[in-house]
């Protein structure tokens, strides 16, 4: 495609402000090819969505997102249906919708993806609350203790990046409990005490952590990771197990199942929050689905 139009919505809170250095230079460099360039800034977040979604109905050839995984969330849901593509120009903390589209993290060469005009179709995750409400997701939702930690890890003013959630982490375990979880994948079921129920999109969240490390963006699926609850020590056994997380060697532990599937349904007691992209959506109940080819997105060429 000819792009003669790039719109292009930053986020003032991407890594303390980064956001908007990185839509600037992004925006420089565009400028630079002939492109015509419109930075989008909203009064917060929910005002940046909303004009983003106006953008992306508008005459505009590509809607960029300057922001991380939280950014992208909101920029999609407020654009979804219009048609047009989008670009991500990584400056969140984590970036994990960029690195499993291989989309680099330097800017210039995010911008050069764009100029070179691949473009692939990812899938999304929706979850849908009993009360009506729905959130897409890019990456992973998480449940339980990955939902605690990503509220404890919001609230972080430091460090900054990947170490800010496993020391979220070291402090949830503190306060470790289990929930009975009912768990349905599709056709198949489990019932047990899990420490959390992870459901991926993404291979990753939180900045490289592989939690469903063999989840893909193209399979039209949703990969669960399922954490047991450890019948004794289980504050000790989790410390030991979370850190392969990184590898995503967890799922080799024999408390950890893992299942693949177009729907999950998770109910759980005492009911546990849900995260989706890094951002607390609600609490369980709630039902999560595939929703494949959902969104267009410039990428690399995916490699044979």
């Amino acid at each position: 495609m000819t792009i003669r139009h790039v719109t292009i919505v930053a986020s003032p809170y991407a890594r303390h402000g980064a956001g908007l250095r990185v839509a600037q230079d992004a925006a420089d460099l565009l400028d630079a090819q002939n492109v015509e360039v419109e930075i989008i800034v909203g009064e917060d977040m929910a005002d940046a969505a909303d004009l983003a979604g106006k953008a992306a109905r508008g005459d505009t050839d590509v809607l960029a997102i300057a922001g991380g995984d939280g950014t992208i969330r909101l920029a999609v849901e407020a654009s979804i249906g219009s048609g047009k593509p989008l670009a991500v120009i990584p400056a969140g903390s984590g970036n994990d919708f960029a690195r499993n589209l291989h989309i680099p993290l330097e800017t210039p060469d995010a911008v050069q993806v764009i100029l070179d005009g691949h473009r692939r179709p990812v899938d999304l995750g929706r979850v849908s609350f009993p009360d009506g409400r729905t959130a897409l997701f890019g990456t992973v939702a998480a449940t339980g203790f990955d939902a605690a930690v990503t509220a404890r890890a919001i609230d972080m003013r430091w460090p900054r990046g990947q170490s800010r959630y496993t020391i979220a982490a070291l402090f949830e375990l503190i306060a470790l409990r289990s929930r009975h979880y009912q768990v349905r994948v599709d056709d198949e079921t489990v019932e047990a005490d899990l420490v959390f129920a992870a459901i991926g999109n993404t291979t990753s969240y939180g900045g490289g952590m592989k939690i469903t490390p063999k989840a893909s963006v193209s399979d039209g699926l949703l990969d669960v990771t399922l954490a047991k609850n450890p019948p004794r020590f289980a504050r000790p056994t989790l410390a030991r197990v979370f850190p392969k997380v990184f590898t995503g060697s967890h799922v080799d532990h024999p408390l950890v199942q893992t299942l693949r599937g177009a729907e999950v349904e998770l109910y759980c007691d005492p009911p546990a929050l849900v995260s989706v992209d890094g951002d607390l959506v609600g609490e369980l109940p709630a039902v999560f689905e595939a929703v494949p080819h959902a969104i267009e997105v410039f990428a690399p060429p995916t490699q044979s």
